[in-house]
This record gives C-alpha cells, structure tokens and sequence, in this order.
C-alpha cells in the first residue's frame, strides 16, 4: 500500500493510496460523522480522524495529519524483533472496543487497517475508511490481508485469537500459514514451525513455538473452552494475557536476508518433500470433493431441469407489469417504486438503460430489511404518503425518503421532463451536514431537495410501452428539515381467556 507526504493547503500530509481517480467512492461512504480510528503512541491512546480526498497525478489518495507509518507487514522483517510487541498492542488496544469498531469480516481483522507508527507505535483505522480502501483494492490485495486468514473448523468466538496466531507465524517466516492455495486444500496443514526454527529463530524459546503451533491447530472443543460465551473482540484479552511472558527471541532482518533464508528453508528435501505431498493430498481432495459435487448434482438436475428451463422461459417471456400503462403512467408507476424501495418494480419496463437511482435505493433497501429483522418494521417512510398526510410526526428511529409532488411535462414524441421534491435522510452536498451538528434529541433530519430529471421511450414490437432513456437526477438543495418523532406503538396484549363455564 503506497504512503506519500504530500503538501495540501499549505500543509505537509500523510497520503495513502486508494487507485484511479476514474472510481468514485460511495456516497454513503463520504456523508454525516467520521468515524474515529485509534492512534497509539508512547504509551498514550487517542482518537484519530481521516480528513478527507484528494487526487494527485490521476491517483486518488485519503489524507490525515502528517504521521511518519508503514505497513503491518513488516513485522516479518524490519520489525521482526518488535513483532510480539506490536501484535499484542494490536490485540490489547481491540479488546478495549466494540465488536462494531473490529468490524470483523467472517470473525478477522482486515490488516490494511493497521499501520505502524514511528517505529514504536500503532495506528488503527476507523471502520469505514478501511471499507473505503477496500472498494480499490484488487483480489490479490484482499487475500493477502484477509482471505489467507480464513481457516476452517475456527469456532466464531476463536477467530481472532488464531488470527493473530497467524500474524507471529507470519512474524517468524515470512509467510502466512494458509496463504497457499495447496496448504489450504489439503487440509490446512501448513510447513510446521519446527522446519523454520534452525535457520530462522534457532534462539526462540520451544514453549513460544508450542502456543503459536497449539493456536492454529486448536480443536473445536479446545476453542469453546476457552472463548465461552465471549465474542472474538473479547477474547482477545485471553491472548494477551497468554503471550505477556513467552519468549521472543527473534534478530531483525532486511526482505533480502528474510527472503534469503526462507529459501533456504524452502529448497531443503524435508520441505521438498512435505510439499509434494501436501500438493498430492489437495489434488486427491479436490478430486473427490468435485466428483462427489458432480454426482449429487447429476441426480438433482435430471429432476428439477426442465422445471428450472421453464420457470426462466416464463419469466423471460412474461411483459412488465406496467404493459397497460401509457408513458405518464409508467413516469409515475417508475417513481411510486422507487418510494417503495422496489428495485424490481422500478427497472422492469427498462430496456437498454439503467435507473440512476437503483444503487442508492438497494442501499436503503438493504438497510430496511435489516433494520426490519431486528426491530420488526420498516424505517423508511415514502415520502409520498408522508406528505400526503400532512407531514405527521415519525418515530425516532425512523426515516423519511423519496419523491413527491411532481409536476410531468412532455418535452417530445416520446420524451418527458420531470420536476418535484426530493426527499432523503443524507446530505448530497457537504454544505448542508453543517445542520447535522443541531439536530435536536428528539427529532429526525431530514434533506428536501428540488429535483429534475429526463425520460425517453420506444414502443416495441411485442405492443407495450419501454423506458429507454433516464438522466442523472439533478437535485438543487432547498431545506433541512427537523421531523417531530411520536413514541412507537404499544403492543396489542391478548386478552385473557374467560373462565370456562361451570
């Protein structure tokens, strides 16, 4: 990951690479409150915060306040003597937060970011910066930081523990236990840290060796006994608590020496052998695994085949709901599903155009559905009833989104001009999260903008009305708006039953 100081506002800075200017970071991403990150340095713990975007010769960098750091990764060379160290602080700083500031993918830690801090310190990203890196960041990138830590039978609440196992595995050879494909296959059996020892830490005391060696290869039983009901954040304190008195002797070592070495190791017939048959036994289990797939399926598709052909015939065949509507119709039909959070609805009478509108909507949608899991309801209010209905007070954890009042004007033959009013609970310009600063406890922001945008049809030869053409939507900021919220309602209590009659 490339790091720059770069002079922005007159102002040396510390720049990390993101990638091409031509990608456009989420909206959603880039709106409301920074999340905080934690900077750890000589002994003192403080929230850090990113400050913003930036591009530089065509490259798209997230800048901050000058900070001398580099890569996690070099803990297997440059800090190699330090690693223990920092592999702790990481742990012990993680323990200290909520599981949501971890925000662990499939239960690990995303490592680009961690960074280290002047040699001596650390620096931990807030999770939404760490999102943003990710979107730029290529397949290779994402399992060199993540993916290669997966490992399976790892129990939920163990996953961090083994994952920064991983990283002093890392530490003391260079390389990730799991990262080959081949090691993975066959089981997970990657090259034991006793092969290593002689060239590459032939001073590291053997208890140190047992507890990273016990650590990757914990039984099920073994992980549950000691993560009980804590969640992988939590148990964290066990690894500190285990690691606070193990060895680590271990020398530095330039990539050159490091890189050297594990050659050496590499090359010698013991490991040349035991690769050989890690290599045979992921090629025997990937063909039984693929034969056994092939099997099952075989006896599945011959039944449900024709069903599946006839299901997307049918489906492929069947005309848009909106085959009876003329052009308005359909204008109005188009925005009443966007205000419902209904992708399908809203692209069904498209035809070789896409809505502009539909990433932000499945992002709503998605948020509704899960909200709507925990909290049994809907957050999204349509802004067309809410309207309608004089603008009543919603409930506090509610939001209020869509079109409404919109004035439909043909522009053409088959071509329409379309003006209303936008609502939304995120800002599109920073301008107005200045209001956000003063929303008051018991109310719900809300952004109302004036919005426009463009449609074009074409009559097809199987006699229905197409959308072919939408604009970008325009919208021009016209108010912030401060909702009255009512408490929610009570639930209704079944009535007892009557006595039974004598």
């Amino acid at each position: 990951m490339q790091i720059i100081q770069h002079t922005i506002d007159n102002e040396e800075k510390t720049c990390i690479l993101l990638g091409d200017e031509s990608l456009l970071p989420p909206k959603h991403i880039m709106q409301g409150e920074k999340k905080k990150g934690i900077l750890y340095l000589d002994g003192r713990k403080e929230d850090w915060i990113w400050e913003g975007l930036c591009t530089i010769d065509g490259s798209r960098y997230v800048y901050f306040s000058r900070l001398d750091i580099e890569s996690f990764d070099l803990i297997a060379d440059k800090y190699r003597g330090k690693a223990l160290y920092f592999v702790r602080l990481l742990a012990s700083l993680l323990a200290e937060e909520k599981e949501d500031f971890t925000s662990p993918l499939v239960g690990l830690l995303t490592t680009w970011r961690v960074f280290i801090v002047e040699g001596r310190g650390l620096l931990i990203l807030p999770p939404d910066l760490g999102d943003l890196i990710s979107i730029y960041m290529d397949d290779d990138e994402k399992y060199r930081c993540h993916g290669c830590y997966i490992k399976n039978d790892t129990e939920a609440g163990f996953s961090l523990i083994r994952q920064f196992a991983q990283f002093l595995y890392f530490a003391l050879t260079g390389s990730r236990p799991y990262e080959k494909q081949e090691v993975r296959d066959a089981g997970y059996h990657e090259i034991p840290l006793k092969i290593y020892r002689p060239v590459l830490f032939p001073d590291l005391d053997e208890r140190t060796v047992g507890f990273i060696s016990f650590v990757l290869h914990a039984k099920e039983r073994e992980q549950r006994d000691i993560m009980g009901n804590r969640n992988c954040v939590e148990n964290l304190s066990w690894f500190v608590s285990r690691t606070q008195d193990i060895d680590w002797t271990v020398p530095a070592l330039s990539n050159e020496e490091l890189k050297a070495k594990a050659d050496e190791v590499s090359s010698a017939p013991e490991v040349a052998s035991l690769m050989a048959g890690i290599a045979r036994k992921a090629k025997r289990r990937n063909f039984w695994r693929v034969k056994g797939t092939i099997i099952t399926t075989a006896a599945i598709v011959a039944v449900i085949l024709g069903a599946i052909l006839a299901s997307y015939v049918s489906n492929l065949l069947e005309p848009p709901y909106t085959k009876d509507m003329n052009q308005e119709e359909m204008i109005y039909a188009f925005y009443q599903a966007q205000n419902a959070l209904s992708v399908d609805q809203m692209t069904d009478a498209l035809s070789g155009c896409d809505a502009p509108q539909e990433t932000e909507v499945i992002s709503l949608y998605v948020t509704t559905m899960t909200r709507y899991a925990y909290e049994g309801q809907s957050p999204a209010v349509p802004a067309d009833q809410w309207t309608a209905q004089g603008c009543p007070p919603i409930q506090l954890s509610q939001f209020v989104y869509g079109v409404s009042d919109l004035a439909v004007s043909q522009t053409g033959e088959n071509s329409w001009h379309v003006e209303g009013d936008y609502y939304t609970p995120y800002p599109y310009g920073e301008e107005e999260t200045a209001a956000e600063d003063q929303i008051p406890a018991d109310k719900v922001v809300c952004y109302l903008y004036s919005m426009s945008q463009d449609f074009s049809f074409a009559w097809n030869d199987r006699g229905w009305w197409n959308i072919t053409s939408i604009s970008q939507i325009n919208v021009e900021y016209k108010d912030t708006l401060f909702i009255d919220t009512a408490e929610p309602p009570l639930p209704v209590q079944e009535s007892a039953a009557a006595p039974a009659s004598v």
